[in-house]
């Protein structure tokens, strides 16, 4: 075997020219396939990463939508949860482990002469409990605040920016305005950056207690959403099933509501993923095809070439066995070693396509394994016909092969 290793490796060497073209086919093929798969991978991730980095087990509930029957626009319900709905969640459905209702909307923020447009959050205190947020100065409002209904306001990082430039921000007084509402608030913490999470972008949003906005900044009676928290993950779906019920045996009707787990989240995205990973695969996959083929008529034309070689070759005691593995073990070391350089260039392309089009990827071993071992499947696979041809011929036909 290691002599027929040795032999497959200089007929390699010696037609270098053809060997790096069969090869081309197989190196796109395992390269494209490592590079499409490490985008969808790299999306996966990040799409995860900014479910979970919110916080874990939550659960949202936002209103539902009429449908638009008979031409007319499906519309969202808007007045449908109030703070109560909140109430009654906490109190019986006993796989929850905080909740709060959330009232949302956007707002002209000033303070002097600066101004910036804002998201405002009003929640109460349990949602620094439940969400993954840090302060990068000051300290959160607590239940002591929610309680006395004070004006107090914790600054997402880019607001706090814009507002305090110099970035004195603790203890200075912000006025929110919108129409006719105008309120002043006192800015007691400012947020760490963090981007985007799930429902919210702390980044561009100011957390206030709920108390203290409900009738003040949005002085309306229903709220934008209701956010809760399982006890644990293994408590999620139970959790789930709990508030459901708790909503229904209110408003009769599964349509007037929405109920989203961030582990349903998490599943969906997992599932579209891994679909969408094995379609771009394939679709890169076909290029391999096409370059076993190449490998298949690069091996049949290598057999044609050296038919007074083999003839030799059985004359002097080689057996069909003997022939069939000296070329299958070409075929398949051709197209091993064409696809480490297509894993090679698979990396090349993956960084290449995070540094160009600033999209995250993940080139993974499981994606790397395949790759050389389909790579390895298509020499076999594409080299067992010119192998076998090789194999049958007739000695004293092969030796008189001009």
């Amino acid at each position: 075997m290691l002599d027929m290793l040795k032999e497959a490796f200089r007929s390699i060497a010696h037609n270098k020219l053809r060997t790096a073209l069969s090869m081309i086919g197989i190196i796109i093929g395992v390269a494209a396939v490592i590079g499409v798969v490490s985008v969808a991978e790299g999306t996966s991730r990040s799409i995860r990463q900014s479910l979970t980095s919110i916080g874990s087990n939550l659960i949202l509930v936002s209103p539902g939508f009429t449908r638009g029957v008979g031409g007319r626009t499906a519309t969202a319900l808007t007045e449908v949860l109030e703070k109560e709905d909140a109430d009654r969640i906490a109190q019986l459905c006993p796989s929850v482990k905080y909740v709060t209702p959330i009232q949302q909307g956007n707002f002209i923020v000033q303070y002097e002469r600066q101004n910036s447009m804002a998201t405002i959050m009003a929640a109460r205190s349990v949602l620094f409990d439940m969400i993954n947020v840090k302060l990068a100065q000051g300290e959160f409002f607590d239940e002591s605040d929610e309680k006395a209904k004070r004006r107090v306001a914790v600054v997402g990082k880019e607001v706090a920016d814009e507002l305090f430039p110099n970035g004195d921000a603790l203890g200075q007084t912000i006025r929110i305005t919108s129409g006719s509402i105008r309120q002043t608030y006192v800015v007691i913490g400012v947020l760490e950056k963090s981007g985007n999470l799930l429902f919210l972008n702390p980044d561009r949003s100011i957390l206030v207690p709920f108390a203290s906005a409900e009738n003040r900044l949005f002085r309306r009676k229903n709220v934008s959403m209701i956010v809760a928290q399982a006890i644990s993950e293994n408590m999620a779906s139970q959790a789930v099933s709990e508030i459901d019920s708790v909503l229904f045996e209110k408003f009769q009707s599964e349509e007037r509501y929405r109920i989203v787990s961030q582990d349903a989240l998490l599943e969906t995205v997992n599932q579209t993923m891994a679909m969408l990973s094995f379609m771009l695969g394939s679709i890169a996959g076909i290029s391999l095809l096409v370059g076993g083929i190449g490998i298949m008529n690069i091996m049949l034309v290598t057999v044609t070439e050296r038919t007074r070689e083999i003839g030799v070759r059985k004359a002097i005691g080689a057996s069909r066995r003997h022939i069939l593995l000296q070329f299958l073990l070409e075929s398949i070391v051709l197209t091993f070693v064409a696809g480490l350089l297509g894993i090679a260039a698979g990396f090349g392309l993956s960084r290449l396509i995070a540094s160009i089009g600033s999209i995250q990827t993940a080139v993974t071993p499981t994606v790397v394994l395949i790759a050389v071992s389909v790579s390895v499947m298509v020499g076999l696979f594409f080299g067992v016909w010119p192998a076998m041809r090789a194999s049958k011929l007739d000695p004293v036909e092969a030796l008189r092969y001009e």
